[in-house]
Order: structure tokens, then C-alpha cells, then sequence
């Protein structure tokens, strides 16, 4: 349909697996590479685990095809089996008889097996997709399995790949001694801003035998960050926007089209278990609402029904995954969360933009967030302007002005999780309680500030929540996600990112803000001195790696334990108070390798700032 208008000699973004269109981008690169070094070391138990559409099945035939000659493949992906089944399974898939043998018989049958294959210096190679819907008898089938060795090599090596839920399946008591066994264990992140750009480029040139550019440079980022990066999610958002735009008889898909896209393929995956009347009236969502309502002059009706039918015949809305990293405790929060204040005070006196932040250690107790008003149109920005006129710039006072509360919440939320990495939140996002469980169920605890100033969310240097006000009083959110010359970058107030003087921004906020943070290793909510036990044993062992501890790691919180505290918040220009509360665990976590934490990043190199 629009391939020939864009010069395509075939769609670019199908869901179907095409080994043509492989691209391998470094978090695929990262996983492959620990898969075949596993394989390679002779590791019995190799896992890998990512989010629904994040490529774990291009990973997997990436993976058949760089194993080495005379490798033999079990490939198990329909694991929802018995523990007798699976076995039953990898016996056929290794061309061994199955029909009339129990289990013992099955299992001698395959340990020959395997041992003929290790005198022949050829590896066997069991590889179970989808694995966190296996049985648990199946999983101890699996374990049992791993038995089969020599005095010095693995006759197997088993691959379990899966959803993030098989890392929680193996958090289970009953399978410790499976989890103990494996050696290599790999999360497959969401793509980069870059990765999803250079994604996308790179099915454009193999649909077109050559490079092709049809989405502007905000249309990608727009494109990344709201598919958080999840290459099946790029691939239905691209379709459906090269549709649009083959309808709109636009030329290059830019930033009011990919924004329209989206909002509709959500209303169209909210409405479709709903879908009702016509058959033909199921896809006119996933069409921009000012090409239903005909804003494009040059196309007929009978255009239109023929672009309905196939695209009610083709669409396949897509869900993801939400969940919380593995391994990531959830532990209470530092003070509760509770419902913004309903009313701020007056301000007599508004902070200078420069002044110094306040002891972070002792931040004031939070009354309660503003409550929503319900909004007129759930899930749209109010006086929507057309797609043209999106990329016009905006100031604040316009863009509280046009926004919802329930539609900045959402959106705003969504920013947050995506600078830590995480899926969005549900579409139909509506208050804030609903706001702060997403947080708790995903791990996060949220460090709460009021009368704060700017410097203060500068020396924390994480994504926030700001609380702002419109000139009709009521509240608006807004993400604030970096900074850049111009001042501050907002997201969730605008289709697109904001860039905002810091004069102006102090305009509109009252100093109330909440700050997403991840407590790794479940710390008591302030480490004083006198404290003992295993995570003052951490906390020693973690200023020793930054040089800052010469005692003895006896989990008792001392006087050396102290002057190493306080070293580390005298490097980071904390108050300093020998204690560890929230912001010294926010900056210890970004000064140890091994934990996430971002920072507000730059719009004018991409990066951290």
C-alpha cells in the first residue's frame, strides 16, 4: 500500500522475523557475546532474560548460526511440558526414539547419547525459549539433566531464555540449587535513543535496496521514547505512522505523526477487546483523528474503505510486559506517599535560581500531592493543535495551559521509567495513587521535597517530578529529564521534549517535587553510627572499593566507618553528617560499578550531564 509511494520495495517494519533485516544492536551484541563465551567456556547453565518484543528470539537465531560446525541443537520452544515431556522433547529434537520409554529409559537413552557425542569432541546444546511458563517439574528435569557430566566437562549446556517473570521463577526457595548452577546470567535491555534510530535506518535501506530517510530526527526520538526502546514496539509504531502518511500524502513522517500514531494505536489496543458494529470501524482508530475527519483533501471514500479493511485485516495491537527488575528489593519508602498538598502555600519570596541546596540528609517532611481533577477527554492534550503545527515551540505557560492533569501524570511517569530503563505505565493512568504504586511495583522508593530549589534538584541529579502550577490554579506534572543551555528539558507537559529557562520554570513551580530512586540493596532507611549487621558490612566493603575505608569490614558502624562516610559525602559535596540517608545512598549507588542510576542528561551532546 504506501511502499511504493515511499520507494519500498517491501514493508519495512513486518512483525515476522526476516533473517534480511537482522540488526544487531549492542545490547543484542552484549547478550550474544556472553551466550557464546558461556558456550565456548563449557558453562553447564547459561540465562538470558528481556522484555516482551526486546528481540530474545533473533537473539536465539543469531545464536544457531554463529554455533560452531558439528554443534547439536535441542530446541525447545513450547516449554509449557511435564517434567516426562520435555524429556520426551529433547530426546525427538536429537533424533533419538521416545515412543514406549519411561523416563529412566528416556534419560539412559540420552546420557549414551551425549557421551558418544563427547568422545567425538562435539557439543550438544539445549536451548528452552519462553522459559519462564516451564513447569517446576520441568525445570527440575532440567537440573537433573545438568547432572549428566564427565569427571571434566558438562555432556549438556542448557540456555534458558525467557521474560523477566523467569528471573522471579528462579528467585523461589524449591530452585536454589538450579540458581546456584547458573554461571552466565544476561538481561537484554530495551534499545538506545542511537540503537533505535540507526534500527530503524537500517529496515528502511533493506526494504529499499537503498538508505532511505523518511522519518525526521524528532521523529525517531519521539519514536524511541515512546516505544521505550522495544524494537517490536518501534516496528508497529513505524508501520502504522508510514500508513498515516501515506494517507496524509506526507513525504517524510515527522513528530506530529509519530505523536498521533501512537496515541492512537493505544486508544485502538484499549478499544479492540471492546470492538463493536462494523468490522471495518475497529481500525479507524489506528488513523490520525484529523485524517478520519478529513483533513486530507485528495483522498476518496473509496480509498478510505480499502485502507480500513486492510488495516483492520493487519493489525496486531502489541502489549508489554510491566514489571520490576530482578533482583531488586522494593523496600518501604523513606516517608510516606501520600496525596499532594491540595492547596500550596503562598509565596512570599521565591529562592534565587543560584542559591546553595539546603542539607539534603534533612530535607523537610512532605504534607500531601495536589489531587486531580478529572479530565474532560481521558488520554488526549486539550485543544490539540494539527500535526503541522506541533513542532512550533511553546512556552511553559502555553503548555500548562493546553495540558490535562491526568494526561501530565501519565505522560510524565512515563519519562521517569524510561530514564531508568523501565516499560511505560498502563495508558489509562489517570491519579496519583495510581503513580505511586507503578513506583512501588517497580522497586522504587521517592524521595519527597517541598520548598525546594532548583539547586537542590541539581545536587541530586536524578530525574524528578515536579508539581507545577497553571494560571488556572490547578496542578499540572511535568518529568523534568535533563538540562541543557537554554535551561531545564520538561517532558509529559508537550507532544515533545521542553526546553525551559530556569527563570521561567520558577515561575510555575512552587518548589514540590519526587524523585524516583532505587534503594539495590534494601538499606535500613538512614545507617547511623552504632548500627550493626551485614549491610553495615556492605557499606565498609563499598567505601573500600572507593578508597574512602582503612578499618576492618566487621559490620560494625565505627569511628572508621564514620570518617569514611563522611570522606564520601565531603567528595560529593553532601552535607556532612557521618549518617547515610536517601541522597548519600542515591550518590554512593552512582559511585560503585554495578548500579544503574541516571543523571539529567544533556540535550546538547545526547548524554549524561
Amino acid at each position: 500500500m504506501y511502499t511504493q509511494f515511499y520507494g519500498l520495495r517491501e514493508k519495512p517494519f513486518s512483525l515476522s522475523p526476516d533473517p534480511r533485516y537482522l540488526y544487531l544492536a549492542d545490547p543484542h551484541r552484549e547478550a550474544l557475546a556472553h551466550l557464546l563465551y558461556g558456550i565456548e567456556q563449557g558453562e553447564g547453565f547459561i540465562c538470558i532474560t528481556g522484555e516482551v518484543g526486546t528481540g530474545k528470539t533473533t537473539l536465539c537465531r543469531t545464536l544457531l548460526q554463529r554455533l560452531e560446525a558439528g554443534t547439536e541443537v535441542a530446541f525447545i520452544f513450547n516449554p509449557q511440558l511435564s517434567g516426562l515431556e520435555l524429556v520426551q522433547a529433547i530426546n525427538a529434537e536429537l533424533g533419538l526414539p521416545v515412543e514406549g520409554l519411561d523416563r529412566r529409559e528416556l534419560i539412559e537413552q540420552l546420557n549414551r547419547f551425549l557421551l558418544t557425542r563427547h568422545r567425538e569432541g562435539r557439543r550438544v546444546l539445549l536451548i528452552v525459549d519462553e522459559a519462564q511458563v516451564m513447569e517446576r517439574d520441568a525445570l527440575e528435569q532440567v537440573r537433573l539433566l545438568s547432572n549428566l557430566e564427565t569427571n571434566t566437562a558438562k555432556l549438556i549446556q542448557i540456555v534458558l531464555i525467557g521474560q523477566p517473570e523467569l528471573d522471579a521463577v528462579l528467585e523461589s526457595p524449591d530452585l536454589r540449587q538450579l540458581r546456584q548452577r547458573i554461571s552466565v546470567r544476561w538481561r537484554l535491555e530495551p534499545l538506545s535513543a542511537g540503537d533505535a534510530r540507526d534500527y530503524v535506518r537500517h529496515r528502511l535501506r533493506i526494504a529499499a535496496g537503498a538508505p532511505r530517510e523518511l522519518f525526521t530526527d524528532l521523529a525517531l526520538r519521539e519514536i524511541h521514547r515512546r516505544s521505550k526502546g522495544i524494537p517490536r514496539v518501534i516496528n508497529l509504531l513505524c508501520d502504522r505512522a508510514l500508513l498515516a502518511g501515506y494517507a496524509a500524502g506526507a513525504k517524510a513522517i515527522g513528530l506530529g505523526l509519530v505523536t498521533e500514531t501512537d496515541r492512537e494505536v493505544r486508544a485502538s489496543q484499549r478499544s479492540a477487546p471492546r470492538r463493536t458494529g462494523s468490522r471495518f470501524s475497529g481500525f479507524l482508530p489506528a488513523l490520525p483523528t484529523w485524517v478520519r475527519d478529513g483533513a486530507v483533501p485528495v483522498i476518496g471514500g473509496a480509498f478510505l474503505l480499502g485502507l480500513a479493511l486492510v488495516g483492520w485485516l493487519s493489525f496486531d495491537p502489541l502489549s508489554t510486559a510491566e514489571e520490576a527488575l530482578p533482583g531488586v528489593a522494593s523496600p518501604p519508602p523513606e516517608e510516606p506517599l501520600s496525596q499532594p498538598a491540595a492547596s500550596p502555600a503562598p509565596v512570599q519570596e521565591r529562592p534565587s535560581v543560584d542559591s546553595p541546596p539546603p542539607d539534603l540528609e534533612a530535607l523537610p517532611p512532605v504534607d500531601s500531592p495536589p489531587p486531580l481533577s478529572p479530565p474532560e477527554e481521558i488520554g488526549q492534550w486539550e485543544d490539540m493543535p494539527h500535526p503541522d503545527d506541533l513542532a512550533a515551540p511553546v512556552d511553559l505557560a502555553t503548555a500548562l495551559g493546553r495540558s490535562s492533569p491526568a494526561v501530565t501524570i501519565a505522560e510524565s511517569l512515563d519519562a521517569l521509567l524510561e530514564s531508568w530503563a523501565q516499560p511505560a505505565a498502563s495508558a489509562e493512568l489517570l491519579a496519583w495513587p495510581q503513580l505511586v504504586a507503578s513506583l512501588r511495583d517497580r522497586g522504587f522508593n521517592l524521595l519527597s521535597l517541598r520548598d525546594a530549589r532548583l539547586a537542590t534538584l541539581h545536587a541530586v541529579d536524578l530525574p524528578a517530578l515536579l508539581v507545577l502550577r497553571a494560571l488556572d490554579g490547578a496542578p499540572r506534572y511535568a518529568a523534568l529529564t535533563g538540562v541543557d543551555e537554554a535551561g531545564l528539558v520538561l517532558e509529559g507537559i508537550a507532544p515533545e521534549p521542553l526546553g525551559v529557562p530556569e527563570a521561567e520554570l520558577v515561575e510555575a513551580w512552587q518548589g514540590e517535587a519526587y524523585i524516583p530512586w532505587r534503594d539495590y540493596e534494601a538499606l535500613p532507611p538512614v545507617l547511623r553510627p552504632g548500627a550493626a549487621g551485614p549491610k553495615v558490612a556492605w557499606l565498609q566493603r563499598s567505601l573500600m572499593r572507593l578508597g574512602l575505608f582503612r578499618g576492618a569490614s566487621n559490620g560494625r558502624y565505627d569511628a572508621a566507618t564514620i570518617a569514611g562516610v563522611r570522606a564520601l559525602q565531603e567528595r560529593l559535596e553532601l552535607g556532612v553528617d557521618g549518617t547515610v540517608g536517601p541522597v548519600t545512598k542515591i550518590q554512593l549507588y552512582r559511585a560503585l560499578p554495578g548500579y544503574t542510576v541516571p543523571v539529567l542528561r544533556s540535550s546538547r551532546d545526547g548524554g549524561p550531564s
